[in-house]
């Protein structure tokens, strides 16, 4: 009895350090788990805020052709209104399935960047569509395009986590100059959207 009793403070000792041992595994493990998750959801909202992105650009290209074919001021190539309408719809189509995966991984700043976007591409739409006619307001729908697609990148890339703010973009110089030279110039393309 005397030598269990000597041998209780080792005895003790293995145990505390075994404790110790499974729940310092166990909280790396959890850690580690958390970790390999946060980055697998990050990877995936990356690639919703990327396509979703790429949707509503495409939509703007497309309504950049028909304004142009209905004679507002746009630098895209011309796109008969039928033809380019039947085209906008599979985008909107292909947005809207989208938004979906946005609506779903995105957090809520994200979201309402994302509504105020498409929001925007559907003011151009009016246009496309010949509801809307007024150069000054296509003008300014395209500024407010710029402005939402800003925001909406500005959002997601705080959602995950990307540092710094977005850059604005300038004309190339050639261009800059161009327009200097003929600011009223109805041959000279509007300015792209922030970011491009």
């Amino acid at each position: 009895m005397h030598e269990l009793i000597q041998q209780l403070p080792a005895l003790v000792g293995v145990a505390v350090g075994a404790l110790a041992s499974y729940v310092l595994t166990s909280a790396g493990e959890r850690s580690r788990w958390r970790r390999d998750v946060r980055v697998r959801w990050d990877e995936r909202r990356l690639q919703a805020y990327a396509d979703y992105g790429f949707a509503l650009r495409q939509m703007y290209h497309l309504n950049m052709r028909i304004a142009a074919r209905r004679g507002l001021r746009s630098n895209a190539l011309p796109m008969a209104p039928g033809k380019g309408l039947k085209a906008l719809t599979a985008a909107e189509s292909e947005r809207a399935a989208r938004f979906e995966a946005v609506l779903l991984l995105g957090d809520p700043a994200t979201v309402s960047a994302a509504r105020r976007w498409h929001h925007a591409v559907w003011h151009l739409d009016w246009f496309s569509r010949g509801v809307m006619t007024d150069p000054d307001e296509w003008a300014a729908a395209g500024e407010e395009f710029g402005r939402a697609r800003a925001d909406f990148y500005e959002a997601a890339r705080r959602d995950l986590g990307i540092a710094g703010e977005l850059p604005t973009a300038e004309p190339p110089e050639w261009l800059a100059a161009r327009r200097r030279r003929g600011a009223h110039d109805p041959s000279l393309p509007p300015a792209e959207p922030a970011g491009n």
